[in-house]
């Protein structure tokens, strides 16, 4: 198992991603090849870096602000995904008004967790 900071560092690296307009309009509709789409977000979120499982293990340290960034953000991206069968092509995505509500509670996701984290208090 990672340790806390390399999994809430992997969880954040793909938060500010999908945070980020500018990296989701580089990375998805510059034609170039790449490894990020929404699908992708979501799979590394939920199957990579089981976001579910860190938040059982370490919610209760987090603060007030972070569980709310947390569920928030989890919310946001969930009710998303399950606006389709599965995640439509990446300019729909992009060019979506409730993609930006998932862009804004990803960003106040990275905010909350980058401004403090926690002490562990479970087993690195």
């Amino acid at each position: 198992m990672m340790s806390y900071e390399q999994w809430l560092s992997s969880i954040l690296a793909v938060a500010k991603e999908t945070a980020s307009r500018e990296f989701q309009q580089e990375a998805w509709l510059s034609g170039q090849p790449s490894t990020s789409s929404p699908t992708e977000i979501y799979n590394q979120l939920f199957d990579d870096y089981t976001f579910d499982l860190f938040y059982e293990t370490y919610s209760k340290d987090f603060s007030a602000e972070q569980g709310n960034a947390w569920k928030e953000f989890k919310n946001q991206l969930e009710s998303y995904g399950n606006k389709y069968d599965e995640f439509p092509n990446e300019r729909i995505v992009f060019d979506d008004p409730d993609w930006q509500l998932v862009r804004e509670a990803a960003a106040r996701f990275v905010a909350a967790f980058e401004q403090k984290h926690p002490t562990a208090s479970a087993a690195s």
